[in-house]
């Protein structure tokens, strides 16, 4: 393998494991995370309770546990199996509840809930929280409907209470050096930033096993899960694979863009697209979902526009990220993994729209004006060495840290509900644009989409 050739595998190899990074002029510089607060002592941690224990419950528990900086006091879901599986996690030290959430919000020893449960949820549990006086870590996407933002919004101020929207990457600090070169203009001027989110896999199209003692009216209550969405007949398919359904979820948009778009207006320092417009279907799976399973979105964001894409039928290894296109330079941010930032090219290339010239011709207008300079450019190929790449502790860690932190501090926290709002306010949007076949306009005065 030749030296060139090495280093370009060395560079795809460490962009595709897990870690943080910049490749910067050419040579990587370590990024390692910032260090947690040190370890509260137990009078000193924020009580938390736990409404929703299924995948990211289960995450955001063990991430709390990590944080070192609370105290799990009790967690509510309403299958038994995943109280059991709590219990385990904290050697049996959490309190359970099954199926009433409410009860759980009565308690005065609890400062602040964890929200995990599906989407359609989200509403009605937050809005119960606030109201109990609970600061609140609500799961991505913060709503199910663009309508529900700006009643979050309201309720957290007039309560006086902090809202962390979980869209975990902001926190890590590959994000805010990515912030950071895109605001210092070293890119020059952003006009275009594309973004993908890919999966091939079973479980990674929401496939997901289900309990092979899930019992409704035993160990589950499926009328309690239902909540708010519409009347149905019992379907465990519905409960663990509910990302498929509108009925509980926005699917691709609202599951994997809002991630996408968080860190898009994180790092842009943006808040809503102009207008957007989507289109995909079903086109490989066909288990009986409603939601498409290949989406593509084209967002306007006035002075730069944003192309985004995610299926789950690609073969490709490349999985998630977004690349800042700018007049200087150029970004490339893979979550949960690395970034490079690629060395500035300056060649204009005359060469090849001259060579039809004759070659007086060519060598006149080359010497002329520094043509001959400007052709052959100053850009250098990046070149990596001296790979270094860390991923502890995950993103999640950080980011209910700094919901704690805000807690704590009564500052607010990196995704506030204003934040969790516009990005799932933006992923609404792709969906409305998909069901309906209309570009989507957004109103900032009124603070709601519309047709074109």
């Amino acid at each position: 393998m030749s030296k060139s050739t090495r280093r370009e595998f060395i560079l795809r190899s460490a962009t595709q494991a897990a870690g943080l990074g910049l490749v910067l002029n050419g040579k990587l510089v370590a990024l390692s995370p910032s260090p947690l607060p040190k370890p509260a002592s137990p009078n000193d941690r924020v009580n938390l309770g736990f409404i929703g224990f299924g995948i990211r419950g289960n995450i955001l528990l063990e991430a709390a546990k990590e944080t070192q900086q609370a105290n799990l006091v009790e967690v509510c879901d309403c299958y038994q199996g995943h109280l059991d599986r709590a219990k385990e996690r904290t050697e049996g030290k959490i309190a359970t509840n099954f199926a009433n959430y409410k009860k759980l919000l009565d308690r005065k020893d609890i400062d602040a809930v964890v929200v995990a449960t599906p989407d359609h949820w989200h509403l009605r549990i937050v809005l119960d929280a606030l109201s109990a006086g609970k600061d609140v870590y609500i799961e991505k996407p913060m709503t199910y409907r663009i309508e529900d933002g700006p009643a979050i919004i309201q309720a957290a101020r007039e309560n006086k209470r902090m809202v962390q929207a979980g869209s975990q990457w902001v926190s890590c600090e590959q994000h805010k050096k990515a912030q950071e070169i895109v605001m210092s203009g070293k890119l020059g001027k952003v006009t275009k930033v594309t973004a993908s989110y890919n999966r091939n896999s079973s479980t990674g199209a929401w496939n997901y096993p289900i309990p092979l003692d899930l019992e409704e009216g035993v160990n589950f209550n499926w009328k309690e899960w239902l909540g708010p969405a519409p009347k149905v007949a019992y379907n465990p398919e519905r409960v663990f694979r509910y990302r498929k359904y509108w009925d509980y979820s926005g699917g691709i948009s609202t599951d994997l863009f809002v991630h996408l778009i968080t860190s898009i207006h994180f790092i842009m320092g943006a808040e809503m697209p102009k207008s957007v417009v989507a289109t995909g279907g079903i086109l490989y799976r066909h288990d009986g979902r409603e939601v498409p399973d290949t989406l593509d979105a084209l967002f306007d964001y006035g002075s730069y526009c944003v192309n985004m894409a995610g299926t789950f039928n690609s073969a490709s290894t490349a999985g998630q990220g977004i690349q800042f296109l700018g007049t200087e330079g150029s970004l490339s941010v893979l979550l949960g993994a690395g970034m490079i930032e690629q060395a500035e090219y300056k060649s204009e290339g005359y060469e090849y729209s001259i060579d039809s010239w004759p070659k007086a011709m060519q060598d006149a207008f080359l010497n002329q004006e520094n043509h001959r300079a400007e052709s052959q450019g100053t850009g250098v190929k990046p070149t990596p060495e001296n790979l270094e790449f860390t991923n502890k502790p995950d993103a999640t860690v950080f980011h209910l840290a700094n919901f704690i932190e805000a807690v704590r501090t009564r500052q607010p926290s990196y995704e506030t509900a204003e934040v969790g709002h516009h990005a799932a306010a933006a992923g609404h949007m792709v969906n409305l644009s998909y069901r309906s076949g209309k570009r989507m306009l957004w109103d900032a005065t009124k603070g709601s989409a519309s047709e074109a």
